[in-house]
């Protein structure tokens, strides 16, 4: 080695073993919490009252509940998480997040009247997965099929049926025919109660229509009324009638029985009779005075001023 290399050799950086070692550990936990720290990501939970979905490079892998899961982290998996026990509510005919209510939805009646009719549907979502990748806006979807089913059961129906008897069959049909138009689009959507909330009619004519509604309710009271009456009377009078055919079976076995004794008795008289006519004839004539004599009051007069006795004896004729 001449002179000219030796500045060179003697000036380059010396690295000492064990550093570099230690450098590249340090490399190496960092590394390794990192990783732990991205699987770990994959952890997460699902609250009481939600249902997840879990999709997978965005096709659905899984389906879970409540609880803590694991899942991949991303971008490999995705998790979504729906309330499936939160009651939600739609406004058929007005808004629900409004301060004021609008009058309602204008529908045309079977007899061509108009009625204005706000309607509430209640809601759960019953799947998730198709709940929040079959449909698009569901709550504007379940309020239009709802409005949809509405106009079609009051254009069928008398205004006289909807104002009244016919409310509930509305409501019935419209909870109904929303689910199954529903299942149909596979929308998740479980239909909970269809409630209306309001019918107007327009002021000239609600004088007219409430006195017919009245009229009906005072015919189903008098009605309600008279099948209470006869309930109450009914009863009563088949237990009257059953007393007395008693009393009346009693009273013919009894006048029976006194009809046979006493002809027993004239027979048995008739035979003695037979055997001795005068006896019997005086000793039925004792025993009539003695039964008539009590209830006689009995006058004796001297009509010869004391002076003749008064005969008291009563003889046989």
């Amino acid at each position: 080695m001449n002179d000219m290399q030796r500045p060179v050799v003697e000036s380059a950086p010396h690295v000492r073993p064990s550093a570099f070692r230690l450098h590249r550990a340090w490399i190496a936990l960092l590394l390794v919490a990192a990783a732990a720290g991205y699987l770990s990501s994959g952890f997460y939970v699902v609250n009481a009252d939600e249902h997840a979905v879990v999709r997978r490079f965005g096709a659905i892998a899984a389906r879970v509940g409540p609880g803590i899961h694991y899942r991949l982290p991303w971008p490999v998996d995705r998790v979504d998480a729906v309330k499936t026990t939160s009651v939600m509510k739609v406004g058929v005919g007005f808004s629900l997040s409004g301060d004021t209510q609008d009058a309602g939805v204008e529908l045309l009646t079977g007899d061509t009247n108009i009625l204005n009719i706000a309607m509430v549907v209640q809601y759960v979502v019953r799947d998730p997965a198709d709940y929040l990748f079959e449909i698009d806006r569901p709550q504007a979807l379940v309020g239009t099929l709802a409005q949809s089913v509405l106009t079609e059961a009051v254009v069928g129906m008398p205004v006289d049926d909807v104002l009244t008897t016919g409310r509930l069959a509305v409501q019935t049909r419209v909870k109904q025919k929303t689910q199954e138009a529903l299942d149909r689009y596979k929308s998740g959507v479980q239909i909970a109660s269809v409630n209306i909330q309001s019918i107007t009619l327009d002021r000239s004519v609600a004088p007219a229509f409430q006195d017919v509604a009245d009229a009906l309710a005072d015919r189903e009271k008098a009605q309600n009324e008279a099948r209470a009456y006869a309930n109450d009377q009914i009863p009563k009078s088949r237990g009257e009638a059953h007393t007395k055919v008693s009393d009346a079976q009693s009273y013919k076995q009894q006048r029976i029985a006194e009809a046979v004794g006493n002809a027993d008795r004239f027979n048995a008289l008739l035979k003695e009779y037979e055997k001795a006519p005068d006896v019997t004839r005086a000793r039925l004539y004792l025993d009539a005075m003695e039964r008539i004599m009590p209830k006689v009051k009995t006058y004796v007069i001297d009509s010869q001023g004391g002076r003749m006795p008064v005969n008291l004896r009563v003889s046989a004729p």
